[in-house]
């Protein structure tokens, strides 16, 4: 796939060396905004290979990351513990599982030179995500799918996608689906070459979708709500259950 300011944020480019952007706008509006200079994916499930440790032990601080943050929601599935994530999830090149309902939905891929892309999955399979994300020259490195990519080349995605591909079904669905109510969220975007994760608490994704394409945001993925979200970023604690993440060091 192309990779341009619209959908990723890359190491060394002019958009990646400019100031960090004034997004006052957002955070007067209630919401956490934290300026990504690195990510990576974190897997706590004690299944998986080389399992991470849970996302209220990871270390936040100058030992740590400077935030951690939960991605996709979980997938209530009888006698799975922990509950699945709803996408995909690759760490250092390895795929972790296809998750649950993944194959179109959005996600963050980390290449290998530490380019951060938002943008959607074309099939969850290790096969899949490596024919979209890598290169030769640059291979993807982690990837957390399963969330709802709600604004993409600077346009909101309209519901039929959201319910067809997405799958975000219900009565309503698409935007206005139950994962898309007023509540909490977490968001990971694109704005002019950089990458933003935020942390919302009494918005819906239809709010959402308003506030950040007003801020010219040209790609959003809405990862969990509700009881998924877990948040530490040093001084503000919310301790929801999640077994996957992201581990962010901060644009200074």
């Amino acid at each position: 796939m192309k990779l341009t300011t619209a959908n990723s944020q890359r190491p060394g480019t002019e958009s990646y060396l400019a100031t960090n952007p004034d997004l006052s706008v957002l955070e007067d509006q209630g919401y956490f905004i934290y300026v990504v200079d690195t990510a990576q994916v974190l897997n706590a499930n004690p299944w998986a290979r080389m399992a991470d440790l849970p996302l209220q032990h990871q270390e936040v601080g100058s030992k740590g990351f400077d935030v951690v943050l939960s991605g996709p929601d979980s997938f209530l599935e009888p006698g799975a513990w922990p509950r699945p994530p709803m996408g995909p999830v690759m760490r250092d090149g390895h795929h972790d599982t296809e998750g649950a309902r993944g194959n179109f939905r959005g996600l963050v891929a980390v290449l290998q030179d530490g380019t951060i892309v938002v943008d959607r999955a074309d099939g969850s399979s290790e096969k899949d995500l490596v024919s979209r994300f890598s290169s030769k020259s640059n291979p993807v490195r982690d990837i957390c799918g399963g969330g709802a990519l709600i604004i993409a080349n600077g346009k909101k995605v309209g519901d039929m996608d959201l319910m067809r591909d997405q799958l975000y079904g219900g009565a309503p669905g698409g935007i206005r689906s139950r994962s898309m109510k007023r509540g909490v969220h977490v968001l990971f975007g694109i704005r002019k070459g950089k990458a933003v994760a935020a942390v919302c608490w009494s918005k819906s994704g239809q709010s959402i979708r308003e506030d950040f394409l007003a801020m010219r945001f040209t790609a959003l993925v809405k990862f969990s709500t509700g009881s998924d979200v877990y948040l530490n970023d040093g001084t503000y604690l919310l301790t929801g259950i999640n077994a996957v993440g992201f581990g962010i060091q901060l644009k200074r």
